[in-house]
């Protein structure tokens, strides 16, 4: 008798332990990572992503005109990639909205439609990105990164539209902007880099300005590298078509 009580004490406890176990809240499985994405992306299949939480690198564009109207509110603002256009909500980007167009910036946020089916982006978190190159710089490196990767007659027409050499896409040409004329030591640090300075065209500091610039090639992948030099003041292109002054 003893052993049979025994045995089913045994048995009664464990289901208890069972029982306790599996009514005990278990903790919830954490959100999936959201998922990198181009703008061009969303917008060839906005229903695909409806509901999803993306991530886009850009550049903010505020309440740049011509973009059609806002979907939710006043306050909406635009951010943009070499790929297109899409308005952000539900969040401030924490910019000046004139001052600081072309500031590259970084959205995680939920796609979402408006009646007409246009994708917008309701933002969860928004990350101002700090970057010696300007946002034309960005935005053709980017071009040449995607014409690379998967080329098309249309994109290369805008890169030439834009003033841009085709004839290399792995290399951009560049202003490297520097507080004082470069040392012999930094010309060879360049050198070393792959990139081609041209230290005949050294235009030193005028005008107000802080900084001297002179014209280099760069290969594309040496931007992170260049920009991570501390002599490196600011980085722009110079591929593009320049206006003719007004008389």
């Amino acid at each position: 008798m003893d052993r049979l009580l025994t045995g089913k004490l045994i048995l009664l406890a464990a289901f208890l332990a069972v029982l306790l176990v599996t009514a005990c809240p278990q903790p919830a499985s954490p959100p999936p990572p959201p998922a990198e994405a181009t703008i061009g992306e969303i917008r060839a299949t906005p229903t695909t992503y409806e509901g999803e939480v993306v991530t886009i690198e850009g550049v903010y564009q505020g309440w740049k005109g011509g973009y059609g109207s806002p979907p939710v509110t006043r306050s909406d603002w635009l951010v943009e990639d070499a790929t297109g256009w899409l308005y952000v909500t539900g969040k401030p980007a924490g910019l000046d909205p004139l001052d600081d167009v072309g500031h590259p910036i970084k959205v995680t946020g939920q796609v979402e439609l408006t009646k007409e089916g246009e994708p917008y982006l309701d933002a969860q978190e928004i990350e101002i990105k700090l970057s010696k190159a300007s946002a034309l710089l960005l935005l053709q490196i980017g071009l040449r990164e995607q014409q690379l990767a998967d080329p098309t007659p249309e994109r290369l027409e805008q890169m030439k539209a834009m003033g841009m050499r085709t004839e290399n896409l792995e290399v951009q040409r560049i202003f490297i902007h520097l507080a004082q004329e470069p040392t012999a030591g930094q010309l060879d640090e360049l050198i070393a880099m792959s990139i081609t300075p041209y230290p005949d065209s050294w235009i030193p500091s005028a005008g107000g300005h802080p900084t001297g610039f002179m014209v280099a090639d760069m290969p594309i992948d040496k931007l992170d590298v260049l920009t991570g030099k501390d002599y490196v003041v600011k980085l722009d292109t110079a591929e593009q078509v320049l206006e003719p002054l007004a008389k």
